[in-house]
C-alpha cells in the first residue's frame, strides 16, 4: 500500500493471510462514512503531529517526532510544511510539477507529477520514496484496503482522545496492529492512529494526530507553486532502488 507526506500513512502488508476473519459491520459502516466525508471536500487543511521509532545506537529505539501542516485542493493541488528529524521541508504540488524545499539548507528538486493528488503521491513515493503522512485516509479505497489486507476488522465503542469523543476501531493481521479514533460528530474526521509492529525486524509503533481541521477553505492558488528563494540550489534527486 502507498506509503505516506502529510507523511507517512498505514504500511500495510503486501498479502493477506488465510484465517479465520472477524469483520465488524459498524466499524465499516463508519470508515465508509469517515471516506465519504472526505471524498466529498473540495479544500482542506490540517496539523499532523507523528513519532516514529527509529533504530538507535544507545538504546534499542529513540522516538524522533515530525509536526506537518498540510493544505489540499482537489484535485491536483497539495502543500506540506514538514518540521522534524529532517529539518524544515516543503512539499509543493501544483497539479504539473512536484517540488521538495529544505528551507534548512535552502535547495530544492522539482520532477514531473501525474495530473491528481493521489496518482502523485503514488507515483513520487515509487519512484523517490517520499513519503506523504496519513496519505492514505484520502485515498477512495481506504476501507476496502483494509478489509484485503487485516483479517480483524472490530468497532470496539467510543473513547475520548485528544479532547473529542471518538468512535475507536481496530484492524489486525500477522504482522500489524492498526488502532483509529474518528471523530464522533457531524463531520467524522480522523482523530489518531497507532500502527503497532508485530515483526522484530520493524520499528514497534507509528503514531500520529491530525488536529485544526478546516473543510472547503478558501485556498491561494499561489500557495501550491514553488518559486526559489534567492540563492536557492537546484539539485538531483535519485529515483529509489527497487
Amino acid at each position: 500500500m502507498r506509503k505516506l507526506l502529510l507523511v507517512i500513512c498505514l504500511t500495510l502488508p503486501l498479502s493477506s493471510y488465510a484465517q479465520e476473519r472477524k469483520i465488524d459491520s459498524v466499524a465499516v459502516f463508519i470508515l465508509d462514512h469517515m471516506s465519504a466525508v472526505i471524498g466529498d471536500m473540495k479544500s482542506c487543511s490540517y496539523n499532523l503531529s507523528t513519532s516514529n521509532d527509529i533504530p538507535a545506537a544507545e538504546i534499542s529505539y529513540s522516538k524522533e517526532y515530525t509536526e506537518n501542516e498540510v493544505f489540499m485542493q482537489g484535485p491536483d493541488k497539495m502543500l506540506v510544511h514538514q518540521k522534524g528529524q529532517h529539518g524544515h521541508r516543503g512539499f509543493f504540488y501544483n497539479g504539473e510539477f512536484f517540488t521538495h524545499y529544505s528551507y534548512s539548507e535552502n535547495n530544492y528538486t522539482t520532477v514531473h507529477a501525474p495530473d491528481d493528488i493521489v496518482s502523485m503521491i503514488d507515483s513520487i513515493n515509487h519512484q523517490f520514496g517520499v513519503e506523504f503522512p496519513a496519505a492514505d485516509f484520502f485515498y477512495p479505497t481506504f476501507t476496502d484496503d483494509l478489509l484485503t489486507h487485516f483479517d480483524t476488522l472490530l468497532y470496539l465503542g467510543t473513547k475520548y482522545v485528544n479532547g473529542k469523543d471518538c468512535f475507536h476501531i481496530a484492524a489486525s493481521n500477522e504482522n500489524q496492529d492498526v488502532q483509529i479514533w474518528i471523530a464522533n460528530d457531524a463531520m467524522n474526521l480522523p482523530v489518531k492512529f497507532v500502527i503497532v509492529n508485530k515483526q522484530k525486524s520493524q520499528a514497534p509503533q507509528y503514531e500520529a494526530s491530525f488536529s485544526s481541521w478546516k473543510v472547503n477553505p478558501d485556498l491561494p492558488p499561489t500557495i501550491f507553486e514553488f518559486v526559489p528563494p534567492p540563492g536557492a540550489r537546484l539539485i538531483a534527486i535519485l529515483p529509489k532502488p527497487h
